[in-house]
């Protein structure tokens, strides 16, 4: 298990926006080991652009860890590190003296990350259209590989929160909550084919006049 660690010289843990270090601690044979470590550029770094790109190199160098502990890591750098999946651990201390109950708590996180079923991702199953902002979606093929989901709970946050032009719903038959929930939605809908188990939906933002 690796653990990357913000800290000063005397192995204290620090902010990211403080001058120091940045340690990948292993365990080997029940002690902890420096792998490496090198200057944090993060706390040279001025305005969001630069927080967020030196962030960025710092993961870069960080390789396959994906744990990060700090005193601090406020705002756009914490936010750039759960971007990329990493856990953050904000403690005060002498480093060494915390890396036990750090790995603790990083194994309690794996083993209820994997009692969680994993949530559904539409993005996958978009193709994208012709046009920028047009997308397709076999919603039986959807249906067909997550057996528990309905085509409300696949469709009804991507219309709310999708960033989309037109979106074309293949499907077996129109969804009933399309004549019912869509335009109070404030979309509307036609039909682009009709064969009998083959449709093809269109749903638009209604145009205000």
């Amino acid at each position: 298990m690796k653990i990357a660690v913000v800290e000063n010289e005397n192995q204290k843990a620090s902010s990211i926006f403080e001058p120091g270090f940045i340690a990948i601690y292993e365990e080997d044979g029940g002690e902890w080991k420096v792998l490496t470590r090198f200057e944090n550029q993060v706390c040279n770094a001025k305005g969001m652009a630069a927080v967020r790109t030196a962030v960025a190199d710092t993961i870069k160098q960080l390789g396959d860890v994906k744990a990060i502990v700090a005193s601090e890591i406020p705002g756009i750098a914490s936010g750039t590190f759960q971007a990329a999946r990493f856990d953050i651990f904000i403690v005060e201390g002498n480093v060494p003296d915390l890396l036990d109950s750090i790995k603790k708590e990083m194994l309690e996180t794996i083993e209820e990350r994997q009692k969680e079923p994993p949530k559904f991702d539409i993005m996958q199953f978009l193709e994208p259209g012709v046009n920028k902002g047009d997308f397709s979606i076999n919603i039986e093929d959807v249906m067909f590989k997550n057996p528990d989901l309905t085509s409300k709970k696949i469709l009804i946050p991507y219309l709310e929160n999708g960033e989309f032009n037109r979106l074309d719903v293949i499907c077996g038959h129109i969804p009933k909550w399309f004549v019912t929930n869509l335009g109070a939605m404030g979309f509307e809908y036609e039909i682009v084919t009709d064969l009998p188990n083959r449709k093809t939906v269109r749903v638009m933002r209604m145009q205000t006049p």
